[in-house]
């Protein structure tokens, strides 16, 4: 829970200066696909790998205009839990709440239609979910931090992103030590942009 308050905090922190002026708001809904998700377990150096099913996710950014197109934000996504590994029935999935930076470039386009490419980062906190059917009890995977890097291109509000991300935490449980977990992933958003 000190996480995810640390975290809210970093992220008002982050954007408050751009709520007290006047800057034009961008809110994006956005659905993606991730592909090519792995869980990596680290217990102490001895690293596993598992390839994981793809999965879906929905989320939305909240974009403050800075100045010259430079944009400082808020976002949240939510991952499907999904199959660690395609012989098992343990699932996990991560919702991720960050503060985000990107800067447009102006690629081509009049006035009233633009295009945009940007390059784009998140940083913040994976908070986990999990569905497992071993044999720890009370298992679980504690929440840690996320961070992500991408790109972007924008036309005619349509959004659409090739993001790759990072989420870390402890897996966990009652007879065992706690181990190191990340999950990484490359996500395809598609999403709309509202000018606020």
């Amino acid at each position: 829970m000190k996480k995810i308050f640390t975290a809210l905090l970093l992220a008002v922190a982050l954007v408050a200066p751009a709520l007290a002026s006047d800057t034009n708001l961008e809110l994006i809904p956005k659905i993606g696909y991730l592909f090519s998700p792995e869980v990596t377990i680290d217990n102490n150096g001895k690293k596993e790998s598992f390839s994981s099913d793809s999965a879906i996710s929905v989320g939305a950014d909240l974009f403050f205009d800075m100045e010259n197109n430079f944009f400082l934000g808020i976002g949240l996504v939510w991952g499907q839990n999904h199959k660690v590994d395609s012989k098992s029935d343990n699932k996990i999935g991560f919702t991720n709440l960050y503060a985000a930076i990107k800067y447009k470039f102006l690629v081509n386009g009049s006035q009233d239609d633009p295009c945009f490419i940007y390059p784009l980062a998140q940083l913040g906190i994976g908070l986990a979910g999990w569905n497992y059917s071993g044999p720890i009890s009370n298992y679980e995977i504690e929440s840690g931090f996320y961070w992500a890097l991408g790109v972007g291109g924008e036309f005619k509000n349509i959004i659409l992103e090739l993001i790759y991300g990072c989420d870390y935490g402890k897996q966990k449980g009652d007879g065992v030590k706690s181990v190191d977990l990340s999950y990484t992933a490359f996500r395809i958003n598609v999403g709309y942009k509202f000018n606020l």
